[in-house]
């Protein structure tokens, strides 16, 4: 009963669906201010203190605090008794035409008496029923406070849980449907058919209460009751063919205004859809448009809903049961679904079910496996992904499913043809990591270089512009490589002009001691590191700009451009000394240290590229391991 809430929370929270049919949607009015003592104890306490107030005449009695909510028919206040000294909630009817205001009436002290004669835990009392001043029925209740089970679906659903709903998990879930499915079957005992069973209307109190609200569109069934329960005054049929209820939780019986087949397992269907809802965190039908859910309900051969996977597969086969088109197809009372929830509450699961579903789901594997490895190119991605799913969805469903293991190892077994285009983004980006530890590598060696600088003026200079062009290249090198390092610069372009800048520092080094002497090794290392780094439609580039750094120059001395760097006297070769002299302490040392240099430097590079290597080769194979202990066969 949306307007028969006392609850503050619930008084502010959006409807999500409207009704359909004469009764109004209820239109919450904002929280006036009012002062109430949070603490339980000192409430009793000020309770005693105040004055009773010994009399029945509403005006005395009633004193309204605050508008809870307002609807088609009538307003809930939040309401000081003063009689018995505690706050409750007062509905009053709202003004109506003098033309329906008797058949409005009617309706109004049905609902209270219908939800009077109810009396269960789960259904909120009545406490008063009676005419106020202005002529206008009201009836006084409990006021209920607490949470809807809409918002807390709601809460769990978007991920906005608050302090009350973090301990709603599905097993409370569970227990406070089975006090719904409880309370229904004992009003379905009296006669009495709810028809507007959904989360909104039942109400989680803050200290484990559970109760079925809002009973104004109830249908009494002639002659279903026992003699304790009497008809309900005033009652109004409901005409052929005008619907009440919610579209999604409405039967199809109730959506056709078939109201002579409206009965007890009309509200099975409404209890199976909140079953789906609060297991699943979604609707059953989720559709945006009121018409495409009546459209649904209406339709006796709809194809069940996906289903998630967390989502235990005996409550959504009890869901779906109960909501079938057929009422023979439902079960036959609200207290057949409380006893099956409590069952799997014991942990008694359905294994024949589960080991059927599973079979299914494996079939499915099989059909997109094979797909997956010999169907048409284009479609292989999407098959492997929907045979792991559906593989997946059988594991969970049964662990020891041979079938769905051995799709599964099949699959990750052969890798396919093409990367999925879901893993390309994440490849580049691990590929730019990469390369950018790369560059820092180059960083690393190319200012390596520096360290025989000293060695090399120590020989004594003969071209001093020469050597400090080949120092400032350097130099130029390491800037370069150290700011696309620092800023994660990894484009072709970067690269190919860091390796194009270290081979013209190798051409002019060239002009030390040759072409042929140190420079061959140099272009050698620099080659190997730019083409390890490089993709294959790049790596040419590199080898041509390796090869360069040692053809150029030694083309430039044949063609007499620049001064030869040796000669051949017999059996001699004759190194010509050009941009440093040659003496022989000094250049056997600058020749050595350049050699070791040639040496450590690609080692430490070559070797952590093995490493990376090796933990992804280690990685691979444990995990190709772990995969194969999915097969019951290794078992």
């Amino acid at each position: 009963m949306r307007d028969s809430d006392g609850d503050d929370e619930r008084s502010t929270l959006p409807q999500r669906r409207v009704d359909s049919g004469a009764r109004g949607t209820l239109k919450l009015a904002p929280k006036a201010p009012a002062a109430e003592s949070s603490s339980p104890r000192r409430t009793v306490s000020e309770a005693l203190d105040r004055p009773l107030a010994m009399t029945d005449k509403p005006s005395d009695r009633y004193h309204v605090i605050e508008q809870l909510g307002r609807g088609g028919m009538g307003e809930v206040s939040r309401t000081f008794d003063a009689k018995i000294g505690r706050e409750i909630a007062l509905k009053t009817m709202l003004p109506q035409d003098p033309d329906s205001a008797p058949v409005a009436e009617a309706r109004f002290l049905r609902e209270a008496r219908v939800q009077a004669l109810l009396e269960h835990p789960a259904i909120v009392p009545v406490y008063d029923i009676g005419v106020g001043p202005d002529g206008l029925a009201f009836f006084t209740m409990k006021r209920v406070r607490g949470q809807t089970l809409y918002s807390v679906v709601e809460e769990l659903r978007t991920g906005k849980i608050t302090v009350r709903t973090r301990d709603l998990g599905l097993r409370r879930r569970l227990v406070a449907f089975v006090t719904v499915c409880l309370a229904m079957h004992y009003a379905h005992e009296r006669g009495v058919i709810h028809r507007d069973l959904k989360p909104e209307n039942v109400m989680l109190g803050a200290h484990g209460e559970v109760y079925v609200l809002d009973w104004g569109v109830a249908k009494i069934i002639e002659g279903a009751s026992p003699s304790s329960f009497e008809r309900p005054f005033g009652s109004e049929p409901t005409k052929p063919g005008e619907m009440f209820g919610t579209p999604g939780f409405m039967p199809p019986e109730q959506v056709l205004g078939q109201h002579e087949e409206v009965d007890a397992q009309s509200d099975v269907y409404a209890l199976g859809s909140i079953l789906y809802e609060i297991v699943t965190l979604r609707p059953l039908f989720d559709h945006p448009k009121v018409a495409s859910v009546l459209e649904a309900t209406l339709s006796s051969t709809r194809e069940p809903p996906e289903v998630p996977a967390h989502a235990p597969p005996e409550l959504i086969a009890l869901a779906l049961r109960c909501t079938k088109f057929s009422k023979s197809d439902r079960p036959t009372t609200a207290r057949d679904i409380a006893d099956e929830i409590e069952r799997f509450l014991d942990g008694d699961r359905d294994e024949g079910m589960r080991k059927r579903l599973a079979d299914q789901r494996a079939s499915l594997a099989r059909e997109h496996r094979q797909a997956a490895l010999t169907g048409p190119v284009e479609g292989r991605a999407a098959a492997r992904a929907a045979a792991m799913h559906e593989a997946g969805r059988a594991l969970a469903l049964v662990p020891e499913h041979t079938a769905a293991a051995e799709t599964v190892i099949e699959l990750i077994g052969t890798p396919p043809e093409a990367a999925p285009e879901e893993t390309v983004v994440e490849m580049e980006a691990l590929e730019r990591g990469h390369l950018r530890g790369a560059v820092r590598d180059n960083a690393f060696r190319i200012a390596t270089w520096l360290l025989v600088a000293p060695l090399g003026l120590a020989m004594g200079l003969r071209l001093p512009l020469i050597a400090a062009a080949i120092m400032g290249l350097i130099g130029l090198a390491v800037t370069g490589a150290v700011v696309l390092w620092r800023t994660g610069n990894s484009s072709i372009w970067a690269r190919l002009g860091l390796c194009a800048l270290t081979g013209v520092i190798a051409a002019l080094v060239s002009s030390v001691f040759g072409p042929l002497v140190l420079v061959p090794g140099f272009a050698a290392m620099n080659t190997v590191v730019f083409g390890v780094q490089s993709r294959p439609r790049e790596r040419p580039i590199v080898v041509l700009m390796g090869a360069a750094s040692i053809v150029v120059p030694l083309l430039l001395e044949v063609a007499g451009v620049i001064p030869p760097s040796m000669r051949f006297e017999n059996d001699t070769i004759v190194l010509l000394p050009r941009v440093a002299n040659f003496p022989p302490e000094l250049s056997l040392l600058f020749l050595t240290a350049v050699a070791l240099f040639g040496v450590i430097t690609p080692t430490f590079i070559t070797g952590r590229v093995r490493d990376a290597l090796q933990r992804v080769e280690r990685d691979l194979v444990l995990q190709k391991w772990q995969l194969a202990q999915l097969s019951p066969r290794r078992r």
